[in-house]
C-alpha cells in the first residue's frame, strides 16, 4: 500500500509527501490524502508568482495558459482532477479534510475554479452550501466502530475541530451513495463516505491544531491504518450462497449463537429504546430549571402551561400566547447563567402595542425568565433585575420564574383536581409582578370538620402554596389562618383550598 499526500505531510514510509504541483499521477497510488486549505494556498501563490512550485520535471507553474517554457495552472487542476478520477476507478480512497469552499476567480483558465476543483463528486453532490457547509465545532462521535475511521476518530478524540459539515438533505435521495460515520454533539454529519465508481472519496474533520513534529506521529499512524482498513473492506461485495455447501467445524453452532444472541439484543434494544423514552418524558420539566434557548427551554415552557390547562400552540415558530376561554395572555421569555434583564420585558411591550393597535384590545402580559439557570434554584442571588421586576408590577404583566413554572407544573402532574387548576390559571392572568410560591402551615393547624383522606394525599401534592409577599418583609398568611386577610376572594380561595389543604397561587407584591 502507498499514499500520495498533498499538502498535509504525513511523516511515513509509505506516503510520499507532495505539493498539488510536483506530485506524481496521483492515480499510481492506492490513496491520496488531501488538505483543501493547503491546497487553495498553493493555488494562489502560483497565481502571484509568490510561490516558486514546478512540476514533477522541472517546468514552472504559472497562472496563465500552458507555454513553451511554463505549465498552466488551470490545466494542473483539470489533470489532477483526471488522476483523482481514475484513482477512484480502480478501487482507490480519497480522504479529504473537510473545509469550507473557497472559490479562485485569478485562474483564467478554468472558469469557476474552487478549491475543490481537483476533486471529483459523487452523482448528484456539490462542494458548495447549501450542500457542504461552514461549521465549527470540537464535539465529534464515532457512529460505528467498524467502519475503518473510526481509529483515526478514536485515536485522535479530543484532538479534531469540524470546520464544515455536510447537510445530506441538500443531496438528491436517488443519486449519492454516502455513508455518516462522525456526527457532532448538534448532529451535523461531520465525518462522510461517498462511493465514487469503485471507490472511496472520504471528508474528514481535520486536526485542531497543526501537531508538529512528534505530536504528529499518531495523526500519521491513524490515517495510515484508516486508510488500509479501507482498502481492505469491501463491503459492497457479498460471499457467493454456494459457500453454504462447503461445512467448517463449529461454524453451525457458532450461527444458532449469533441468530439467538442476535433476537436477545434486538429484544433488549427495544426494551432500552421504550426505558429511555420514558424516562426521557417523565424528567423533561427538569429543564424548566436550568434550561435556555428557543428549543430547550421555550418548548418547555408551552408545555407546563398546558399542563395547567392552558390552551398553548406547539409551534415554535408562532410567538408564545396562552389562553383561558376567551382571554389571551402574551408571553415572552429569557433564560441566562447570569442575571436577566429586561429584553423580555421590552419584547413583549412591542407585543402588547402592536396587538392593540391591531384588535383595540390591551392583552395581558407574561414574562417568564430564567437567570442564574446553572445555580440551584434557593442559591439564586439575582435571577433579575429589580428594574424588570418593577416594569411588569407597574405596567400589569406578571413576572414567573422557572423553578416557579416548575413548582406548579409538577403540582399539577401529580393530579391536581380541576377547580384548583382553574384556580392557578386565574391568579396567573390577575397577577401583577412577582408569582411566588412558598409551604402552607395548613398541616400544622388541626381542621375538625376534615373528612378522612389518605394522609399521604397532603405528601403527594405538595405543600407549595403561592401568597404575596408583605410590604414589611414578614411572611404572609397563609390560605388556612383564619386571620389572615386574604387577596383572594373567600369563595374561590379558602372555600375550594382551605379545606383540601392545597396548593393555592396568587400574585407578590413588589416594593418600588
Amino acid at each position: 500500500m502507498q499514499i500520495v499526500s498533498l499538502g498535509f505531510p504525513l511523516p511515513n514510509p509509505q506516503v510520499d509527501n507532495h505539493s498539488l504541483a510536483n506530485a506524481p499521477s496521483l492515480f499510481e497510488y492506492d490513496a491520496c490524502i488531501i488538505d483543501p486549505r493547503v491546497v487553495s494556498t498553493q493555488i494562489e501563490e502560483i497565481v502571484s508568482g509568490s510561490g516558486a512550485f514546478k512540476s514533477p520535471d522541472g517546468v514552472p507553474l504559472q497562472a496563465g495558459a500552458t507555454g513553451a517554457f511554463h505549465y498552466g495552472l488551470g490545466e494542473l487542476l483539470q489533470q489532477r482532477h483526471e488522476e483523482l478520477v481514475r484513482l477512484l476507478g480502480r478501487g482507490g480512497t480519497v480522504a479529504v479534510m473537510a473545509y469550507p469552499n473557497v472559490p479562485h476567480s485569478r485562474v483564467t483558465t478554468l472558469p469557476g475554479a474552487d478549491r475543490y476543483s481537483i476533486l471529483p463528486a459523487a452523482p448528484g453532490v456539490v462542494y458548495r452550501a447549501p450542500q457542504l457547509v461552514p461549521g465549527d465545532g470540537r464535539t465529534i462521535q464515532a457512529l460505528d466502530p467498524t467502519h475503518p475511521w473510526s481509529v483515526y476518530l478514536n485515536d485522535l478524540r479530543g484532538k479534531l475541530r469540524y470546520r464544515a459539515y455536510w447537510n445530506l438533505d441538500a443531496i438528491p435521495q436517488t443519486e449519492a451513495d454516502a455513508t455518516v460515520f462522525a456526527r457532532s454533539d448538534g448532529g451535523a454529519a461531520v465525518g462522510v463516505e461517498f462511493k465514487v465508481g469503485a471507490g472511496r472519496l472520504v471528508f474528514l474533520p481535520p486536526p485542531g491544531s497543526d501537531m508538529p513534529g512528534k505530536a504528529r506521529k499518531p495523526l500519521t499512524d491513524a490515517i495510515v491504518e484508516s486508510v488500509q482498513r479501507t482498502l481492505e473492506d469491501r463491503g459492497d461485495e457479498k460471499s457467493p450462497g454456494w459457500l453454504r455447501s462447503f461445512s467448517l467445524p463449529g461454524l453451525s453452532e457458532a450461527q444458532k449463537i449469533l441468530r439467538s444472541s442476535q433476537q436477545e439484543f434486538a429484544e433488549a434494544e427495544s426494551r432500552l429504546v421504550e426505558a429511555q423514552a420514558h424516562v426521557t418524558d417523565a424528567s423533561k420539566y427538569h429543564g424548566l430549571l436550568w434550561s435556555a434557548g428557543h428549543y430547550s427551554f421555550e418548548p418547555l415552557v408551552r408545555g407546563a402551561f398546558r399542563e395547567l390547562g392552558f390552551t398553548v400552540s406547539p409551534n415554535l415558530n408562532q410567538a408564545v400566547d396562552i389562553r383561558e376561554g376567551n382571554e389571551t395572555a402574551l408571553v415572552e421569555l429569557d433564560a441566562s447563567s447570569q442575571t436577566v434583564g429586561e429584553g423580555a420585558y421590552l419584547a413583549l411591550q412591542r407585543r402588547v402595542e402592536a396587538e392593540f393597535l391591531r384588535s383595540g384590545v390591551r392583552r395581558k402580559g407574561i414574562v417568564v425568565v430564567n437567570g442564574e439557570r446553572m445555580t440551584e434554584p434557593d442559591k439564586r442571588r439575582t435571577p433579575h433585575t429589580d428594574a424588570l421586576l418593577n416594569a411588569c408590577d407597574n405596567f400589569g404583566y406578571a413576572l414567573i420564574t422557572g423553578d416557579v413554572l416548575f413548582s406548579l407544573v409538577t403540582y399539577a402532574l401529580e393530579g391536581a383536581n380541576s377547580d384548583t387548576l382553574e384556580a392557578i390559571r386565574e391568579t396567573i392572568l390577575e397577577t401583577d409582578g412577582l408569582l411566588q410560591v412558598e409551604e402552607s402551615d395548613a398541616d400544622d393547624t388541626p381542621d375538625d370538620d376534615a373528612t378522612d383522606e389518605p394522609a399521604a394525599r397532603d405528601e403527594a401534592v405538595g405543600d407549595d402554596i403561592a401568597e404575596p409577599a408583605s410590604d414589611n418583609g414578614t411572611d404572609p398568611p397563609t390560605a388556612s389562618d383564619p386571620e389572615a386577610s386574604d387577596p383572594v376572594s373567600a369563595d374561590e380561595s379558602v372555600e375550594t383550598e382551605a379545606a383540601e389543604a392545597v396548593p393555592s397561587t396568587t400574585d407578590a407584591e413588589s416594593g418600588d
